[in-house]
């Protein structure tokens, strides 16, 4: 504390009174500005920050317990004490003077000893109060990033990939804050968005293991009891009255939905889909599709774009598809990938709907 410099703010309709002041904090090691109007001095406290407030009552224009008012009124400016100077100290001012938010007052004439110990005690207490909501701040982010990265490792573990879930989970949510971000959402918005997207596998916790790690192609039944982790999730996450969880239950519930109304668990259609379901869906499965490239037989990239094309207005909202596209470049970059985005263009304008899949097998023969 000792090597802090304060600020303090001295407001006195008297020169010869400011000067006083100001002489006494100076040579006790204080910064000081001053000003004769409470009009100036709330102009100034919107330009600078200051400690303190030594603050006069009985002026003309505006008095102090008008001015300590609106200081008190501003988010900017209500936590910076108001020790109140008055040659006035009726009961009624002095009662006022509390009321309107002041931390202190010293009447008229003061002692030099008096002055400096009344501003000293008020500025240790706000270097306490400082530090203790720098301390809460610290102690709540360490919290809040805690209770994060739990929600990414259930979100990995629930999506049953062992060592490649957690990673699948992180770029799924890089994948949709970008997007998000693209269609024009707002960053708090894309930000718990963009959290909330881990958990939407959470349903998969009630899918029974030997579903969920099945190495070949599931049966009809076993299809069927896959299907219901989207309306697990859901149910897993409604108890959960946050406005991270309520996003997340949008997510799990509606990110197996398709823009054609052929996806479940409600055959929902176009925008009746929630647009969070519909961002994370194209995130999740570009990013299905994108890890498992390395794999044998496994798809181009080329072909994992025409796919993503093609299904734009079936599968997958033809805008947002048209946003991924557009900054095609942002997105790859998820994935350490380049690609010549004109040479693309055309090879995707030569695959017909038609021939799209006759094309693909094509290539994986050649």
């Amino acid at each position: 504390m000792k090597d802090v410099k304060y600020k303090i703010l001295i407001v006195d309709d008297v020169p010869e009174n400011i000067t006083i002041v100001e002489n006494i904090l100076d040579v006790a090691g204080y910064e000081t500005t001053t000003t004769t109007t409470g009009i100036e001095a709330l102009e100034l406290v919107n330009e600078e920050n200051f400690d303190l407030i030594l603050l006069d009552i009985m002026m003309p224009q505006m008095s102090g317990i008008e001015v300590c008012q609106y200081l008190k009124k501003n988010p900017l400016t209500y936590s910076i004490p108001v020790i109140f100077l008055t040659a006035n100290s009726d009961r009624d001012t002095l009662i006022k003077a509390y009321e309107v938010g002041g931390s202190d007052y010293l009447k008229k004439p003061f002692f030099k000893e008096e002055l400096i110990a009344r501003v000293s005690s008020r500025l240790k207490i706000r270097y306490y109060e400082r530090n203790l909501e720098i301390k809460v701040e610290e102690k709540t982010k360490a919290i809040s990033d805690m209770q994060l990265q739990l929600m990414y490792v259930l979100g990995s573990i629930a999506d049953g990939r062992s060592d490649k879930s957690y990673a699948h989970v992180k770029r799924v949510s890089e994948f949709t804050y970008l997007l998000a971000r693209l269609y024009g959402m707002n960053e708090e918005e894309a930000q718990l968005l963009k959290n909330a997207s881990s958990l939407h596998d959470i349903g998969k916790l009630d899918i029974p293991d030997y579903i969920l790690h099945k190495d070949e192609a599931l049966d009809k039944k076993e299809q069927f009891e896959m299907s219901k982790h989207a309306s697990l999730g859901a149910k897993i996450l409604e108890s959960y009255n946050l406005p991270i969880f309520n996003i997340a239950v949008i997510v799990a519930e509606q990110h197996h939905e398709k823009f054609d109304g052929k996806g479940y668990p409600d055959r929902l259609k176009g925008e009746n889909i929630h647009i969070y379901a519909r961002i994370v869906t194209i995130a999740d499965v570009f990013d299905e599709l994108s890890s498992k490239r390395v794999e044998q037989g496994a798809w181009s990239q080329e072909e994992i774009l025409a796919y993503m094309k093609n299904m734009s207005g079936s599968y997958f909202d033809p805008q947002l598809i048209d946003i991924l596209f557009e900054n095609l470049d942002q997105f790859l970059n998820i994935y350490k990938v380049r690609v010549d985005k004109e040479q693309l263009e055309k090879k995707l304008e030569k695959k017909k709907k038609n021939s799209f899949i006759s094309w693909m097998f094509k290539k994986k023969k050649s």
